[in-house]
């Protein structure tokens, strides 16, 4: 799903830092409420910081708008991921359509 998708092609997501449990302080987050309600079966709160990071490429450092944007760039990648693989089962979509939009994010969305 889009976590494992992130995890593998985004520096600034932490798996190990993902928690899917449904606490009892979070029934009223809408996360959880568009899921009890609406059957919203994958249904995700993504959380950042605008302290340092304290792992992975961006290691002490500060995260700011550019770090901020190349995860909203992968975040839509990870989508587009998600929704080429349910395509191309049903409509037999070329996978080169992916590669290309990757290309086309990965190029306009590099952290220097």
């Amino acid at each position: 799903a889009l976590p494992k998708i992130l995890s593998q092609t985004a520096p600034a997501f932490c798996m190990g830092s993902c928690s899917f449990v449904v606490e009892k302080s979070k029934k009223s987050t809408a996360r959880v409420v568009v899921w009890r309600e609406i059957g919203v079966q994958r249904s995700y709160t993504m959380e950042s910081t605008l302290c340092g990071c304290d792992q992975g490429k961006y290691k002490g450092l500060q995260i700011g708008t550019r770090e901020l944007e190349e995860m909203g760039a992968k975040f839509c990648v990870g989508l587009l991921h998600l929704k080429t693989k349910s395509s191309s089962l049903e409509y037999n979509l070329p996978s080169s359509l992916l590669d290309i939009e990757n290309e086309l994010i990965e190029s306009s969305c590099k952290v220097t």
